[in-house]
């Protein structure tokens, strides 16, 4: 039994190396090499933000089978599964240039990389005490956003000694190894018998759909985390550089500093929450004002053509601010029966990457709104074509004041 659960814990831990993979791919492309990808594939703004748009809306649509997937299989089962998506999807990119297969590629790593948040959880919990269970999943989640961190600054310098091709296929390598022993392991432990009474069902979606609670809270979530997520994941480094004048390095590094403060936020507003005598939706009515004054400020400066370093500043500001799960998990749990804040949280985590994905589509057609500049082979876009970019993410900031507005501390 010993021997069993060390080997539980060997997996957990691979399957947590899974997760920062999944989370590296999801933020380093296009975000980490916008300029490289669009000078050597020679695409336009909508089909380069077409690869991270890819990732997000495949991982969205996972998020509402995932739950039931590893509550049926298991969730060693489905991280093995996860890992082999993974790996074909790490492996397939950088082995072409044509498009097609590329987004292709980019769907498999979406679909690989959703599988491994909940399964990890499950597995954690049938491993660990309770006075521990904490613990643990902040270990898996500080691993996870790790890949965040990795994705742009640490990526970007070894872009000096290699191509990014290279890089990839090195990380396949270590990805498909991954997945052997992980798959070596898994055979020597007692998986649990598949649960063929679990079946996906409609009703507990359509229970937590109805109540107006609900639809307001994840009105108000994606909005918060899609701005932020989509500055972070597929724009942000590239405004940074053609805007603000900054260097590649310099403006992978904020990005990195924007993973790192996401992941440190979630402990940050969890205990500023606790300390304002745990007023929930005070603190989330609150962040949503901090989200439209700070792409106000952006705005200005994009109107009067302010090239600021400041900017920088407000995206760490964003990336605080749109940390808020440690306190959105659990105003679904006080406002859902037990039985369907499963499927609330669910439901939540598909609007958030859904929203990116939106997002995301949308930005690539927004900065070819005005035509760009060459700049040696660097397409430079212009303020204006960035003024339409944060000029709707505005817009949803209000919408999401909007939808705060009408959160209710009566649950």
């Amino acid at each position: 039994m010993k021997k069993n659960l060390k080997l539980q814990i060997l997996l957990i831990f691979i399957g947590a190396f899974f997760y920062f993979l999944a989370n590296f791919h999801r933020i380093a492309i296009p975000g980490a090499i916008f300029d490289v990808l669009q000078q050597e594939l020679k695409l336009s703004a909508p089909y380069i933000t077409a690869f991270g748009a890819m990732f997000m809306y495949i991982y969205a649509f996972n998020q509402l089978i995932i739950g039931v997937m590893v509550d049926r299989f298991g969730g060693m089962r489905v991280m093995l599964t996860g890992g082999i998506v993974l790996a074909l999807g790490t492996l397939l990119f950088p082995l072409t240039s044509n498009i097609f297969i590329m987004y292709f590629a980019r769907a498999l790593l979406g679909l690989g990389g959703s599988m491994f948040y909940l399964s990890l959880i499950r597995e954690i919990r049938e491993c660990v005490s309770d006075k521990n269970f904490g613990i643990a999943i902040s270990v898996m989640l500080f691993i996870g956003y790790a890949g965040g961190i990795a994705a742009n600054a640490p990526f970007v310098f070894v872009l000096n000694y290699m191509s990014w091709r290279e890089i990839i296929l090195i990380i396949a390598a270590i990805t498909l190894v991954a997945v052997f022993v992980f798959y070596f392991v898994v055979r020597k432990i007692n998986l649990p018998v598949i649960n063929k009474n679990v079946k996906m069902r409609s009703l507990p979606f359509r229970l937590v759909l109805h109540k107006k609670h609900n639809r307001n809270l994840f009105s108000f979530a994606c909005c918060n985390f899609g701005i932020s997520y989509t500055i972070q994941t597929i724009i942000g480094k590239k405004f940074l550089e053609d805007f603000c004048c900054m260097t590649t390095s310099k403006s992978a590094m904020v990005l990195s500093i924007m993973a790192v403060i996401a992941a440190i936020f979630n402990i940050v507003n969890a205990s500023l929450c606790k300390i304002c005598h745990n007023h929930r939706v005070r603190y989330l009515k609150n962040a949503s004002f901090v989200t439209f004054f700070s792409l106000l400020i952006i705005c200005v400066c994009l109107f009067f053509n302010i090239r600021t370093l400041f900017i920088a500043l407000i995206f760490c500001v964003l990336a605080g601010n749109a940390s808020l799960t440690s306190i959105l998990v659990p105003v679904l749990h006080l406002t859902n029966r037990k039985m369907f804040s499963g499927t609330a949280v669910s439901i939540m985590n598909f609007c958030f990457f859904m929203m990116v994905g939106f997002l995301g589509t949308a930005t690539g057609f927004l900065l070819n709104i005005f035509k760009p500049e060459h700049v040696g082979n660097v397409l430079v876009y212009s303020e204006k074509s960035y003024l339409a970019v944060f000029g709707v993410f505005l817009l949803l900031s209000l919408f999401e004041m909007y939808k705060a507005m009408k959160l209710s501390n009566k649950y």
